[in-house]
């Protein structure tokens, strides 16, 4: 077992953890839908739908035990002839049923009934039968019989309420017992779920592959069960165990995809239930609270969860979809301004939901499915001649003669597809957005919306005598002036580099190294390739609004009284225009709240006076906050501008007063890309990285310099278009999105303190605490403004020196790289004279055996008490090897020298060698130097005779949905 060091260097942690988390959800799941609209409810429907759930199987996931699927469902409309045949009981005209996981112990189920019975009773609803689902389960997996819950349908009705109060009363009824049970934990309670309860829907669901839904649950092929409209879903999530209530379908939609900001999403949910109104529920509008049941469920609740909320208080469930998956609207000419300004004004409401989505609705009467704006999850569809919608994830999933099919099309980027069986009819998306749009939209934009005017100047406005003390104080190194922001403020593009960084984790670094350095960007958990942020430039936005976002449940022209800027990159002037908003003629009024500190107080103490003062600005009436430390000077420090964000977004969102105000953040800290993509991403709406235009005027300062804005103006850009693609790797395109979604982990930072100020980071390490921080923070102010360290400034006046690092280029005194000359010419020396006795002095020079570990790996040492195993015991290398691979590399993203030496080895090792996606050159065939698995990408690469029969095996690539290869995507039958 791995052992772990008590301390080490300046990191500290005990505790036993994983690296890799397996509760993390990764999804490319299948999704379908079969919709009558002519003919009315019919078995017919539900077999179609079942037929075409099993021609996804391939979507759907399996593990080691190849008979316990990720999760299948079906969600269908309520069919009521059935439950008339088999339900021991009278039903009433108006009625519901709920379907609901229970355990299996007969105790502990009759106290959930009872417990369930009663608070229904609560709410006007009495309960008339509960009835055991046949199910069976001999075509289950072990696993998913080990977990398997008992499953029930309850049939309630109205206790003298109209049928809308019938519906409030399910929602609230049920989300009462959900936080019941979930705070009471009774017995029985881990098994314990509302799979739906509804007048309308009903669902079938469990852990299952999409083949055995039917088996295992007899009540799907009965003739009586009939519904004009079935939901199906197979989920695929690659790298957790599935679970029966994790299943889609949820209580009103199917999903493929992921939402990648969704601990924004979750976070600005739980903000607004504060100040969440309407006149239906009243108080038992609380009730509901949290909205989001659980922060750490998967995506898809999330947002079944909101989409529950919107429409249950009026709003369509198409409403509802484009509220939370809009369309990429501006700068759209061709978009009608109606539309336009039903975007713009619901964008004051609440962020969009983004990521690669697929979204499937239904309120039991009409089905709505929308697609995210980029079209990164295919959504296919065909309409016959008998007036039958068959939708899915790809063409063909159900079997359907071709001379019946009157209409197959596909859904668009941002498109949104209404199927109506009472019209009868698919409704035109121009013409849902009739009924949606409201001229109201506009007249509250035009009236209430406020905008900074264009940038007319990018001139600093700073204190240019004290610009090295200050960024020394901010830890600027000469590194980043020469390698960043030089480059920046020349090229107006973020400098890339190649092969990754060799060097230390801060936490394990020599160096002070800034806060932001501790956080590192996220990527796309889904197989879909990062948005093309250039190509796809429609789509992405850079547009922050700045505000009071009030009631998501009302609607009024208050609610447009926001600021809106093209981007989060202040300047100086937009910055003071902001500042000088005073509530009179702007209708918008702003606080600034100073972040720095005295040096006799504690970071701790200052940071909460922070938190103290942001929330009374509010109080006091502050739409916009702006976290300032320009203050900064040999009597203040500056608490680090990423803390501060932090701290204050978290105690807002934690005491229901962030959704109150925007909030900008003008500090000297940032200005790096990443600096800005942190301090968006945990809360901030714009920032103002003023220290870095006054250090560009400084740099290009004399006759031969560039002009200062024209400098500053590129630098500016550059931070833009690194967002952007720092937005892109995680397939979030708006900016709105990306504010405080948090795609960032924390390395290297103690718990506590990412819990306290950061919270819903994943921290897998340990680290640093907030004290350790607090003495880095004085070391840097210590050689900004002077206490007698190495390179301060000194009584003099004398400038203090900023620091050569070498983070970017190895240096003798900076910052340790792990290739450098010593590495590089002993791993040189070890493979030129097959001498082992110096590859071990190479690993003990890279994993930091000697005493400094620069990797986490180098924390980590094997402890065991027993015997190793004899050598003779074990599988030879020669058979091992055999099983080894190359990566799918192609020819062209690594040279043909290195991409012919992968094959050699592999043939001389019996290993596979991959040619990728580039294939290979026909001379190669049939020798040492060819790839034994090749790989075919549709219509690509010059697929020839001669190619397609020489490998042992092959592996192909099929496009799917805008991106040109994407694997196993055609139907099971392909």
């Amino acid at each position: 077992m791995f052992s772990h060091y008590t301390t080490v260097s300046n990191v500290t942690t005990n505790r036993a953890t994983r690296l890799a988390d397996p509760t993390e959800a990764r999804s490319n799941c299948g999704v379908g839908a079969v919709v009558d609209l002519d003919g009315g409810p019919s078995h017919r429907t539900v077999a179609d739908a079942l037929e075409l759930l099993s021609n996804l199987e391939h979507r759907g996931a399996t593990g080691a035990d190849p008979d316990t699927g990720d999760g299948a469902g079906i969600m269908l409309q309520r069919p009521d002839r059935f439950f008339e045949a088999v339900v021991d009981a009278d039903l009433p005209e108006t009625y519901a049923v709920g379907s609901v996981f229970m355990p299996d112990d007969a105790d502990a189920r009759a106290g959930l009934q009872d417990r369930f019975e009663t608070t229904l009773a609560a709410h006007d609803v009495s309960t008339v039968a509960w009835r055991d689902v046949p199910t069976n389960n001999d075509p289950l997996g072990e696993t998913a019989v080990d977990s398997e819950p008992d499953v029930w349908q309850v049939f309630v009705a109205p206790d003298g309420i109209d049928d809308a109060a019938f519906d409030r009363a399910l929602y609230v009824a049920r989300k009462e017992l959900e936080h019941a049970v979930a705070d009471a934990e009774p017995p029985g309670a881990e098994r314990f779920y509302v799979c739906s309860l509804d007048r309308e829907r009903l669902v079938y669901k469990g852990l299952l592959t999409s083949d055995q839904l039917a088996d295992y649950y007899p009540d799907l092929r009965d003739e009586r069960v009939e519904s004009e409209i079935a939901l199906v879903h197979a989920r695929f999530s690659t790298n957790t165990l599935g679970a029966w209530h994790l299943a889609h379908p949820y209580r009103g939609i199917v999903h493929n995809g992921e939402f990648n900001t969704i601990r924004g999403n979750v976070n600005w949910m739980r903000a607004r239930e504060t100040d969440l109104a309407a006149d239906a529920f009243g108080d038992d509008l609380e009730t509901l609270k949290p909205i989001v049941d659980d922060p750490e469920q998967s995506d898809t609740a999330s947002v079944d969860n909101t989409l529950e909320l919107l429409t249950s208080t009026g709003r369509s469930v198409e409403h509802a979809l484009r509220m939370l998956i809009p369309e990429a609207y501006r700068g759209d000419d061709a978009m009608s301004p109606e539309r336009t300004a039903f975007y713009d004004y619901h964008a004051s409401l609440i962020e969009p939901w983004d990521g690669p989505a697929l979204v499937v609705a239904t309120d039991g009467q009409k089905v709505a499915a929308a697609l995210d704006r980029n079209g990164l999850r295919p959504c296919r569809y065909d309409v016959t001649t008998e007036g039958r919608l068959i939708m899915s994830s790809e063409v063909g999933a159900l079997d359907t003669d071709p001379e019946t099919i009157e209409q197959r099309e596909r859904l668009s980027p941002g498109q949104l597809l209404v199927a109506d069986p009472e019209a009868g009819r698919i409704v035109p998306d121009d013409e849902v957005f009739d009924d949606l749009a409201d001229e109201r939209y506009a007249e509250w934009v035009e009236a209430e919306q406020r905008r900074v005017p264009e940038r007319d100047s990018f001139a600093p406005r700073g204190d240019d005598d004290a610009l090295r003390p200050r960024q020394a104080a901010f830890g600027y190194t000469h590194d980043q002036l020469e390698h960043l922001l030089e480059p920046m403020a020349r090229d107006g593009k973020d400098p890339v580099g190649s092969m990754g960084d060799d060097t230390p984790l801060s936490v394990l670094a020599d160096h002070e190294r800034p806060l932001f350095s501790y956080f590192k960007q996220l990527f796309a958990q889904v197989s879909n390739p990062p948005i093309d942020y250039i190509r796809e430039e429609l789509v992405t936005s850079l547009e922050t609004r700045l505000g009071h976002q009030r009631n998501l449940l009302d609607e009024s022209a208050a609610h447009a009284r926001q600021l809106v800027l093209d981007s989060p990159v202040l300047t100086d002037a937009t910055t003071e225009r902001i500042k000088e908003l005073d509530g009179d003629d702007d209708a918008l009024s702003t606080t600034v709240v100073d972040t720095t500190f005295d040096p006799d107080t504690d970071l701790e103490t200052a940071v909460e006076k922070l938190r103290a003062d942001a929330a009374a600005a509010i109080e006091h009436g502050a739409d916009i906050v702006v976290l300032s430390d320009r203050r900064v000077g040999p009597d203040r420090l500056a608490i680090p501008s990423l803390l501060a964000t932090g701290a204050v977004h978290h105690s807002l969102v934690r005491n229901g007063l962030r959704n109150h105000a925007g909030l900008v953040v003008e500090s000297g800290d940032p200005r790096e890309v990443h600096h800005l993509a942190t301090l968006v991403g945990y809360g901030a709406g714009a920032v103002n990285p003023y220290l870095a235009y006054e250090t560009i005027e400084d740099r290009v300062a004399g006759p031969d310099g560039a002009d200062r804005e024209a400098a500053i103006a590129a630098y500016v850009d550059a931070l833009e278009d690194g967002l952007l693609k720092t937005m892109a790797k995680m397939g979030i395109s708006t900016v709105e999105s990306y504010q405080g979604a948090q795609v960032f982990e924390a390395v290297g930072l103690d718990d506590e303190l990412v819990a306290e100020y950061f919270e819903g980071t994943r921290i897998r390490t340990g680290g640093i605490t907030l004290d350790q921080l607090e003495a880095e923070l004085r070391g840097c102010h210590g050689v900004g403004f002077g206490d007698g360290r190495q390179g301060a400034a000194d009584s003099d006046g004398d400038e203090p020196e900023l620091e050569r690092q070498g983070e970017y280029e190895s240096r003798t005194d900076g910052i340790s790289h792990g290739w450098n000359r010593k590495t590089t010419g002993t791993i040189q020396q070890a493979v030129r004279g097959n001498d082992y006795e110096i590859y071990e002095e190479f690993v003990d020079l890279v994993e930091g055996d000697g005493g400094s570990p620069e990797t986490l790996r180098g924390l980590l040492a094997f402890e065991s008490d027993r015997e190793p195993v004899a050598v003779d015991d074990v599988e030879p290398i020669e058979s091992i090897v055999e099983r080894f691979s190359t990566a799918a590399m192609s020819l062209g993203s690594l040279s043909p020298e290195a991409h012919e030496n992968n094959a050699v080895a592999m043939s001389r090792t019996g290993g596979k060698a991959n040619t990728g996606e580039g294939g290979e050159p026909p001379e190669r065939f049939d020798t040492e130097r060819g790839c034994e698995v090749k790989q075919v990408a549709s219509g690509r690469f010059g697929v020839t005779t001669d190619y397609s029969p020489t490998p042992r095996r092959s592996r192909s690539r099929w496009p799917r949905g805008r991106s040109p290869v994407r694997a196993a995507t055609s139907p099971a039958r392909r």
